[in-house]
Parts: C-alpha cells; sequence; structure tokens
C-alpha cells in the first residue's frame, strides 16, 4: 500500500504548486531493513513488556525509512522497533515503514538526537487516566496489562487511584507518585491511617512498611473483634475492645481476694458484681515431641530438628473494672484499694523500666511481622531479576567459602524459600523431595548472567528463611551484611529492620521466647 504526498512549492517567486517529493507508506519485512548509523547505541531491547507488546500486537507507530542506490530500505528512526520485531517477530511478519528520501548526514543525526533528546513518556496522571478509560469499557485488568503492556501491579496501582478522588487530586497536582497515591487511597477512609501515612512520607520512611503494618493492624482488630462476638453469641458478658480501652482498670478476679483475704471460687466468678470477661491473647508450646522419642539416644537428627512453632490463642478471662463495687480487693491489701505497686522485691521505678521494655518488644515483633510481608514481596520481584546487581558476586564469594550456616542448611533442605520466592511449588512428603525442581531452576540459568543471578537469589532466600523475631533483638553481622546489600539495590528497610545495620540502639530484652503480649504478671493489675 502507498500514499502519496505532493508538498507545496517553497520559493516566494513560483506561486505554482510542484510535486518535491514523494513519500510511500509501506509495510516491510523487519528483517529486511538495513539497520543505518544511529546516534543511539543503548536499544534496551531486552525490555520484557516491550517485547511482548511488539510480539502480541506488532508495531502500532511507524518506523522511517530511505532507498539507497540499490533499492534497499535503510533505517532512519525506530531501531529499537525494528530490532526487536525482527527478533521477537509480529503478528503479521510485517510492520509499518514511512519511505522519505535520503537526508543529508548533518540532517540525519540533528533528527535522530531530537527525537530521543526530546521524547517523553507518558506521565502517570495520563496512565491513569488511560486505564480508567479502558475499564470503564469493560477491560479486566488482565486485559488491560496485556494490551497496553503496562506491568500487572501499575496497572492494579491506577485502578485504586481511580477510585480515590483525594489521592488522584494529589498524584494530579504532583504531589504523590502513582505507587504512593495508590497506598493513600486505599486508606483514604480512614483519617487517622492517612495521618501516620503522611507522617511516614514527612520523615521519608518506607510507605510499603507503614501501609503493611495498618493492614495487619486492621485484620488484628477483625479478628478481635470476631472472637468477642463469638463469645457473646455463648452468653457471655464480654468487653469490646472500646470498652477495654476506656476502662481506668482491667483487674483479673483470679488476682483478687475477698475481704477475708481467700481467693473467690472460680465457680462464683460469674456473680462478682460488675463482672465482664475479657477476651486476652495467651502463648501456647506444643509439646516437644521430638524429646520423648528420643530418650533412646539416637541423636542422628539433631542438626535437622526443629521445634515446633509456639502460637497465640484467645483466653477469656473474667475481670472487673469497678474494684470497689466487686466486694473485692487485691491481694496484700488490708481492705483498701490502692494498688499493690509491684512485684515482691521489685520498686515502681524498676517495675515501669520493666513494662516499657515489654512495650517495646511487643511493638518491635509486631513491626517485625509486617516488615516480612513487604520484604518477601520485595526480595520475589527481585530475584527474578535477569542479571545480578552491582557487588552480587562478593555476598556470593562470601557466602560460600565461608560456608555459612543459612546457606547450607537452605542447600541440605533444597532451599524451600528460594522456591517461595520464585513461586514454585516444592513437593514434599518424601526424601530428597524439590530435588528435581532444584535441577531445573539451576539448569534455567544456561548463561553466565544468569548462572549469577540465580546463586545470588539461592543465597538471599537461605539467609531470608533464618530470619525472624529474634532477628531485631540478636542481629548478626551477616544480618548486617545481607540487609546492607538489599539496601544499596534498593529495598528500603523499615525502622525495626534497620535496628540490624546498626542504626538504632538495642536494649537486649534478656530471653528468647516470644513476647508478643504482655507477661500474665504484668497483665493482672494494669489497665489492657
Amino acid at each position: 500500500m502507498t500514499d502519496t504526498i505532493q508538498t507545496p512549492a517553497d520559493t516566494a517567486a513560483d506561486k505554482a504548486t510542484e510535486v518535491v517529493q514523494t513519500e510511500e507508506f509501506l509495510y516491510l519485512d523487519p528483517a529486511d531493513i538495513i539497520i543505518g548509523t544511529n546516534v543511539r547505541t543503548d536499544l534496551r531491547a531486552d525490555h520484557k513488556e516491550f517485547r511482548k507488546s511488539i510480539k502480541e500486537r506488532g508495531v502500532l507507530e511507524a518506523v522511517t525509512v530511505y532507498r539507497n542506490e540499490d533499492g534497499q530500505y535503510v533505517l532512519l528512526r525506530g531501531q529499537r522497533r525494528t530490532v526487536t520485531a525482527a527478533e521477537v517477530g509480529t503478528p503479521t511478519g510485517l510492520i509499518p515503514a514511512r519511505v522519505v528520501p535520503q537526508p543529508a548526514d548533518a540532517d540525519r543525526i540533528g533528527d535522530q538526537m531530537v527525537e530521543n533528546i526530546h521524547r517523553a513518556g507518558m506521565r502517570e496522571a495520563e496512565i491513569v487516566a488511560g486505564v480508567e478509560q479502558l475499564a470503564l469499557l469493560g477491560v479486566s485488568a488482565a486485559q488491560i496489562a496485556k494490551r497496553t503492556s503496562i506491568d500487572r501491579p501499575t496497572v492494579n496501582a491506577a485502578l485504586a487511584v481511580t477510585k480515590a478522588d483525594q489521592s488522584r487530586n494529589r498524584l494530579d497536582s504532583g504531589d504523590l507518585t502513582l505507587e504512593e497515591a495508590a497506598i493513600f487511597a486505599e486508606f483514604e477512609h480512614d483519617p487517622e491511617a492517612v495521618e501516620r501515612l503522611e507522617n511516614a512520607k514527612r520523615w521519608r520512611r518506607s510507605l510499603a512498611h507503614e501501609a503493611q503494618r495498618l493492614r495487619d493492624e486492621a485484620a488484628e482488630r477483625e479478628a478481635d473483634a470476631a472472637e468477642v462476638e463469638r463469645l457473646r453469641a455463648e452468653g457471655l458478658p464480654v468487653l469490646s475492645a472500646e470498652e477495654v480501652e476506656e476502662a481506668d482498670e482491667v483487674l483479673r478476679i483470679e488476682r483478687l481476694v475477698t475481704e477475708d483475704g481467700e481467693p473467690l471460687p472460680e465457680e462464683e466468678w460469674p456473680n462478682v458484681p460488675g463482672a465482664r470477661v475479657h477476651v486476652v491473647k495467651e502463648w501456647v508450646y506444643p509439646e516437644d515431641e521430638y524429646d520423648e522419642e528420643s530418650e533412646d539416644g539416637d541423636e542422628s537428627e539433631d542438626e535437622d530438628y526443629e521445634p515446633a512453632e509456639p502460637y497465640q490463642q484467645y483466653v477469656p478471662v473474667w475481670v472487673v473494672t469497678d474494684l470497689a463495687a466487686s466486694g473485692l480487693r487485691r491481694r496484700g491489701t488490708s481492705g483498701s484499694t490502692s494498688a499493690d505497686s509491684s512485684d515482691e522485691g521489685e520498686s515502681e521505678e524498676q517495675a515501669e523500666v520493666r513494662r516499657e521494655e515489654r512495650r517495646r518488644v511487643i511493638a518491635n515483633n509486631k513491626a517485625w511481622a509486617s516488615a516480612e510481608t513487604v520484604r518477601r514481596e520485595w526480595l520475589a520481584t527481585f530475584v527474578a531479576r535477569k542479571t545480578a546487581p552491582k557487588g552480587a558476586e562478593a555476598l556470593i564469594c562470601e557466602a560460600v567459602v565461608t560456608g555459612h550456616h543459612s546457606l547450607s542448611k537452605a542447600m541440605d533442605h533444597r532451599h524451600p524459600m528460594l522456591f517461595t520466592l520464585l513461586g514454585v511449588d516444592r513437593p514434599t512428603g518424601y526424601y530428597g523431595a524439590g530435588h528435581d525442581e532444584c535441577h531445573k531452576i539451576a539448569a534455567k540459568a544456561s548463561t553466565p548472567k544468569a548462572a549469577t543471578m540465580t546463586t545470588l537469589a539461592a543465597v538471599i532466600a537461605a539467609w531470608e528463611a533464618t530470619t525472624g523475631k529474634h532477628s531485631w533483638r540478636n542481629p548478626t553481622a551477616w544480618d548486617a551484611r545481607v540487609l546492607g546489600a538489599l539496601v544499596e539495590w534498593g529495598y528500603q528497610p523499615s525502622e525495626v529492620e534497620r535496628i540490624l545495620l546498626g542504626e538504632e540502639p538495642q536494649t537486649s530484652t534478656g530471653s528468647d521466647e516470644p513476647d508478643d503480649e504482655a507477661s500474665d504478671d504484668e497483665a493482672s493489675d494494669s489497665a489492657a
């Protein structure tokens, strides 16, 4: 197909029009086009989404070529599109091309520079508008990503912003990036959450970490409320979270005594004036079955043994919120309702220090759980890279040569965390499970770059598998080494993770056991 375009003569003396040049519009095989000299040398032709778009939808914007003396088509503009189309193909096998006269070298170089220097990508607000228009036409998020070759997380973020006016206005004004606007849009209905996000942004803390903490806290509140409603359905007078927060004191009946100094029988607790039920969470430690089975002295599997993880469960506790009305009193008092200041032999100052440390442990443990979610989502994207970042070889060398225990353990167990981060199902239930899958992962790394990246992924996944709430309490040099490398490669750590880097003072808790909730001693006589 050809189009002939006539242009008017450019001389003022001659008013008549003349055909100064003929231009054509053709469809050409990209493999037949000669790649002429171009000022642009970095084609970035390995961009996955760009290659996918060319292969599925073809070249949408015509390239520019000219005919040389031999009648061959030589490329002027559209080098990246042409090269990629020749490599991956198009639905028709052809690409659109505009044929122009051969320019002088000076004109060619100038035009190529102008085209690349002044090319502007779509603003994020324009991407949101485009995604919104497609969504209004009934195009699904998956189809939008496919049609536009925009990655799915960006499409999801754009769709989220279209439903939140305030966040979208801030995106349009340039106050927020698309990623930030999507986070604010999620919590736009909650002023307190928005305020926390604003503070995080103001102090340049990670919005992703703050958002995950908000999600986890909301999920915890929802679970707590569901348990309250369940117990109320059974007829128990359960305090809501709001009632607990508003109470001056929440005292366990089991820790109180009668006027005679005797503990009240459990069956009498519901009859105490003003008695209510407070739902608390307590740690459960599964019995160590391994120790029972190993009484014969067989220690052949000691190194592979991992004790069952402790977990939390809801426990209904009878309490009073008005000690005087209950007719009970604290232990150690003679009819007085004044608080027993602390444990025996402990001053009030010491008790407050202990309580403050417990609060810190609880807060940091919850922060670590939230950070783990964000970190592993980031790592899942990171390990999918095609090439390793700068400094990867040194980290790999250190892990392998020193035989770091995290890597040794991962190798012994067929890299379970690597499977998780790569999104690969790992078979279990038999000796050597995962061997074939590990072999497939290694076989796919057929180039030096791919092999380096795969090995780096294995090293990082092995470290990640050994992290937990203990990590911020007892950070190691290897924790600082790996996390420091991740930060250099683009990861933004949360405040609690920065403890591993030595950027925050740390006080030892003196215990390696989970401390997500206050101890029984502390909870007995203090407001929740």
